[in-house]
């Protein structure tokens, strides 16, 4: 029963987030369709004491030409993060098809992210993934001393013109503009919400990205806008929710917040109204979740490293989303929608692609 899973998520997670609980406990996301179909349904931040190291052996393919190849990743969190988690589903799915193992790297303490970075290179991984500003930074300083060593920074903007590295993001706004689309339609109160963990760039670009889209239906629906102040905190994510919707009458609410978003999705089933999730499939959360705004980061990373064994890779600031073919929603939750709406939602999509409808009007950074 959905609503037992999400109470033991929560327990879980308030309890012991700090640990690595692993990269293959959330369930495969559905298949997603291609943006290019004639009825679209998918278009979409040491000391041994202060890191973990958790090698991940991934199976090896028949075709695979070795089995030492080696895949580097980096990250300031926990796996268990869900962002990361989405990440490590990318990468799994690269080591696996190369025959390679992925090596994946918890540096908690930033003292020791130059040793780290050089660490995995050093030992001949390649390429390198590296996670948020702070660890890509130092990549892109070392990157000169290892240019035999693709590196990939991930889910940041931040310009390069070293010819091994490259900068790697997933903009939010096409798929959060589609959720509020989804979220005009499935409201009655004409109120509803959007909670992040904090107001930061990428936060914005989520809110204004899904405003825009509700207000494309209907300008009059009104949008309360919170934070829970912490991404790795679901109780406080689940209170902020509850007063949301006490406060203001919201019967629906778009949550980016990432391991706190998980209790932003327990106060709306609490609360007996709809949510909309972000990143991954979150429809297997709560049956209150009837969307989710895919930010396919692993998409994005696979085709990095799938240049990389190639040879083809690419340097350079990439900013991934429907020009690339990305899914930004899941074949599941179309064929949920009504008719009415899944053509509103294949047409908006179309006028995304051609430029008709511009996704970041109005905003700012």
């Amino acid at each position: 029963m959905k609503g037992k899973k999400i109470t033991a998520i929560l327990l879980s997670t308030a309890l012991t987030f700090a640990l690595v609980t692993g990269c293959g406990a959330k369930p495969q996301t559905p298949a997603a369709p291609s943006p290019d179909a004639e009825a679209p349904s998918a278009s979409t931040e040491g000391t041994d004491e202060a890191s973990t190291d958790t090698q991940q052996e991934a199976p090896a393919d028949n075709t695979a030409e070795s089995s030492d190849k080696t895949i580097g990743l980096l990250v300031p969190a926990t796996v268990g993060d869900p962002f990361i988690a989405l990440s490590i589903k990318g990468l799994d799915r690269l080591a696996a098809e190369q025959g390679a193992t992925l090596r994946t790297v918890e540096t908690l303490d930033s003292a020791e992210y130059e040793d780290q970075v050089r660490a995995m290179a050093d030992m001949g991984a390649n390429p390198v993934y590296l996670m948020w500003g702070d660890l890509s930074e130092i990549a892109l300083r070392l990157a000169p001393e290892y240019p035999d060593t693709d590196f990939v920074l991930c889910d940041v903007d931040m310009q390069t013109n070293e010819p091994n590295v490259s900068s790697v993001s997933v903009d939010p706004t096409e798929a959060a503009f589609i959720a509020g689309v989804v979220a005009a339609n499935n409201t009655t109160a004409k109120k509803v919400g959007f909670i992040a963990h904090a107001d930061r760039p990428v936060s914005r670009k989520y809110r204004d990205g899904y405003i825009n889209g509700v207000h494309y239906i209907d300008p009059s629906i009104e949008v309360a806008v919170a934070y829970v102040g912490d991404d790795q905190d679901p109780v406080k994510g689940q209170e902020v929710a509850k007063l949301m919707i006490q406060n203001e009458g919201v019967d629906l609410i778009f949550q980016s917040a990432s391991q706190s978003g998980l209790g932003v999705i327990a106060g709306c089933e609490e609360m007996g109204i709809k949510c909309i999730g972000s990143d991954d499939y979150q429809g297997d959360v709560s049956d209150c979740v009837i969307w989710s705004a895919l930010k396919p980061i692993d998409e994005a990373l696979y085709m990095e490293g799938d240049a990389s064994f190639k040879g083809t890779f690419e340097s350079g600031d990439k900013v991934y989303g429907l020009s690339y073919g990305l899914a930004l929603y899941t074949d599941v939750e179309f064929n949920q929608l009504s008719a009415e709406l899944q053509e509103t939602v294949a047409q908006v999509v179309a006028d995304i692609n051609s430029g008709e409808i511009d996704v970041t009007a109005g905003m700012t950074e």
